[in-house]
């Protein structure tokens, strides 16, 4: 009763559930003794004289405890919300809990004095734990739920010291709690809650399970939400409107959708269609088949003004490059293009083949004279910032009360809503992906709920359409003007430049458009790495700058027209377990339990041997994995776990921003100064301590 009453924060009074709860326990446990047990029925009229003498505010508290479980499952479960009328009186709540526990009292009475069953012992009470199960935003209190198991665990134990002597069984009782107690400390201090593994795969089968359930139609999912629409014959994106408020579990089948070929490799963004208004639940009007002139003309602006800027400094000229993009299974009717594409023509049925820079074009301005090239520039990117104020209205689009706390959170988060527009953008992108935790199977939004507050505040999870719109409403609460973008990421590898690859529904993304007075609509990333596509992280340019190299470097990056990842990883040392450090070593060091027997201690101390083995072996595993970018994150977090009074030098903070937030492969040279940084503070830690400490840093600490 404890864990359902923590886990749904039922207004009860405590006191009054022990004064009532108590002594039933404790008489029922006297007459328990006779008549072989049944001596407890002679408590039964005083139970029922009590419960008809309070029926009515028991019965008030009944319909209020099952409106709002029941409201809370009907979000998610197609079940019933029982009693939508009844209103919430905290002395009826009470008094409702207090008759419900001494009737399970009852019960429990009955299952262990007279039929001596622990399995009727656990079928009594896990039905009422099991309501706190099912739903992730209302979790009890873990004590309650660590003594119920207790329980468990020492009915199940002696029980099987003594099947069919009852007195000796009741004498087991306490070797049995031990026993029990220390099966239950090993366990959590193995797998203590915070800790990573254990909540990863937790989350895994938690989303099998939901998954299965949610295609039987019994739960309320609707597989993407229009995005994209899936069926067994067609798969398109849902260019009308995006329901991101519904979005349940994605339905993947890696059926091909798209064959590109490319002259060079590198990560792309296919930008397909970008949306422009949201309602609270939904996106619509897309921006792609607008009538406005504004927007036509915003949307192929940049590509011209890139085209100006090779003509007018030839020097810094982008080689030319060409793309294929063959439509293989996707019925959207999208023209995919990467960023800054200038041209494209149909050379045959539902294919699309663009050159980044038009040759014909190029050579009709080179034929001009230079001062007509340069007044040419100026003047298209006078029309980009005219274009600003105009579409600021559509794009700056959020509903005040909303605005107002995405402002205050985003200000808690550290973001300075009076910096310039790419820092702003930036710093939103960097919260927004570390806010919630990326799954293919969230939960969808409650009617009623805000959606961005809610995914940001109680959810936290969700894929990159969640990601994309909380980012882009935060956005326009900051004043910045964004829009929701729908399209394919692809990577071309090295060794597949200039060969058809093969993008599936798998690579369906979204991600954000940031507009810019000077430059126009820039792609940000906002998803999480490690979502299971190869997305980047798309570096916007600084507002305000000049045209020039270093501004041009801005706007024309390589991620822009793909990344080349001809460069070798340079030679080094591969990395050793000497420099493993905990990812999260204040997760290891909550809530110990100490054992003062000697018996106790050795077991202790052959575990926490055995357990330094294990997670050093898991680090190693970790440092030396085949993704160096991964590698290097993960080997940043263990230096600022180490480093927090000393910041870490320049070049290594550099390294870990690079695999972070670029899309350059980090080199094994890199990797290996990173963990020969880790690696020496580590031991400096523990040679700078006395051996109470040293001990504690290597065998609980870990490092």
């Amino acid at each position: 009763m404890g864990a359902l009453i923590s886990a749904y924060s039922f207004s009860v009074d405590a006191a009054t559930l022990l004064w009532c709860c108590l002594p039933a326990a404790l008489a029922l446990t006297s007459l328990a003794a006779l008549w072989r047990g049944r001596g407890i029925l002679l408590l039964a009229p005083f139970a029922v004289a009590l419960i008809i003498w309070k029926l009515p505010e028991i019965t008030d508290g009944a319909k209020w405890a099952l409106s709002f479980i029941t409201g809370e499952f009907n979000k998610w479960i197609n079940v019933p919300a029982l009693f939508p009328e009844a209103e919430l009186d905290a002395h009826s709540l009470t008094i409702f809990f207090a008759a419900a526990g001494i009737c399970l009292e009852f019960l429990l009475s009955f299952a262990i004095c007279v039929r001596r069953s622990t399995p009727l012992t656990i079928l009594f009470t896990a039905p009422i734990v099991s309501l706190t199960f099912v739903l992730t935003t209302h979790q009890p209190n873990r004590w309650f739920l660590l003594g119920l198991l207790a329980v468990y665990l020492t009915s199940l134990l002696s029980g099987a010291v003594y099947p069919d002597d009852f007195q000796k069984r009741g004498l087991a009782v306490f070797p049995a709690l031990a026993l029990s107690m220390l099966f239950l400390s090993i366990t959590y201090v193995i797998a203590p809650a915070d800790r990573d593994m254990r909540g990863a795969l937790i989350d895994t089968i938690d989303n099998r399970i939901r998954f299965a359930v949610a295609q039987t139609g019994f739960m309320r999912f609707n597989f993407g939400a229009g995005w994209p629409e899936t069926n067994p014959d067609v798969w398109s994106f849902n260019t009308n409107r995006v329901i991101v408020s519904d979005a349940g579990p994605r339905a993947i089948t890696d059926r091909s959708m798209l064959e590109v070929t490319s002259v060079r490799a590198g990560t792309y963004y296919l930008r397909g269609y970008s949306m422009q208004l949201f309602d609270g639940r939904m996106w619509y009007s897309n921006a792609d088949t607008s009538s406005n002139l504004e927007e036509r003309f915003a949307k192929a602006l940049t590509a011209s003004i890139v085209l100006l800027h090779d003509v007018v400094y030839p020097e810094r000229s982008s080689a030319f490059e060409s793309m294929t993009i063959a439509r293989t299974g996707d019925a959207s009717g999208l023209i995919y293009l990467p960023y800054f594409s200038l041209a494209h023509n149909n050379r045959e049925p539902n294919t699309v083949f663009f050159n980044s820079l038009n040759d014909n074009i190029l050579s009709y301005y080179r034929d001009l004279p230079q001062s007509l090239i340069e007044e040419e520039l100026a003047f298209q990117m006078s029309q980009m910032q005219g274009l600003a104020f105009r579409l600021r209205s559509t794009y700056a689009n959020i509903e005040e009360s909303t605005a107002e706390e995405l402002r205050r959170l985003a200000i808690e988060a550290g973001v300075d809503p009076g910096a310039n527009r790419a820092a702003v953008a930036d710093s939103v992108a960097a919260y927004i992906s570390s806010a919630a935790r990326y799954t293919l199977t969230p939960y969808p939004i409650p009617s009623g709920e805000d959606f961005a507050l809610y995914f940001l505040e109680t959810s936290k999870q969700g894929y990159c359409i969640h990601f994309a719109t909380a980012a882009t409403l935060m956005l326009r609460s900051l004043d910045v003007p964004a829009r929701f973008t729908s399209g394919f990421v692809v990577t071309v590898p090295y060794e597949n430049a200039d060969e058809p690859v093969i993008v599936t529904d798998r690579h369906a993304h979204a991600w954000v458009e940031v507009y810019y007075d000077d430059i126009g609509w820039v792609p940000l990333e906002v998803t999480p790495p490690g979502a299971g596509i190869p997305v980047g992280r798309p570096h916007t340019p600084a507002s305000g700058s000049s045209w020039g190299a270093d501004y041009y470097e801005e706007l024309y990056p390589e991620w822009m027209m793909g990344l080349d990842s001809s460069s070798s990883p340079s030679p080094s040392a591969e990395p050793g377990a000497g420099s493993a450090l905990q990812e999260n070593p204040d997760a290891m060091t909550k809530e110990r339990i100490a054992f003062s027997t000697l018996p106790f201690a050795a077991i202790c101390i052959l575990f926490l041997i055995a357990r330094r083995f294990i997670v050093l072996r898991y680090r190693k595993k970790r440092f030396s994995q085949e993704d160096t970018n991964e590698a290097v994150i993960y080997i940043w977090r263990c230096i600022t776990r180490l480093s927090r009074s000393n910041p870490p030098p320049k070049n290594i903070e550099d390294i870990a921003l690079k695999a972070r937030f670029s899309q350059h492969r980090i080199s094994t040279g890199e990797r290996y100064e990173m963990l020969t940084y880790a690696s020496k503070l580590s031991e400096g830690l523990c040679q700078k301590a006395n051996l109470p400490k040293r001990l504690w840093l290597k065998f609980i600490l870990l490092y």
